[in-house]
């Protein structure tokens, strides 16, 4: 059986656990600019700035790490894109 539950319509996947968040978030703040949507990029750079010995878990900060670059890659779009419509709208 796989780690996904059925809600509704939805399929919800497993929950990150705090630690995993923690880490990725505090590398993204040092280390701003360094990351990218790129995984494997992503994984030898964690692999570098930490001390993670498990692979499991330098995977998991790098893949949520991806998810943390395109969440703010996407906020920067959309706030650029409203600055763009008030210039627009003047």
């Amino acid at each position: 059986m796989t780690q996904t539950a059925r809600h509704g319509e939805r399929l919800l996947g497993s929950i990150r656990p705090r630690y995993i968040k923690n880490a990725a978030r505090a590398l993204l703040q040092h280390y701003p600019d360094e990351f990218t949507t790129d995984f494997e990029t992503n994984k030898r750079l964690v692999e570098q700035y930490t001390d993670v010995e498990s692979k499991k878990v330098r995977n998991r900060i790098a893949g949520y790490l991806v998810r943390l670059v395109r969440t703010r890659m996407r906020i920067e779009a959309e706030m650029a894109e409203d600055t763009e419509e008030a210039g627009d709208a003047e």
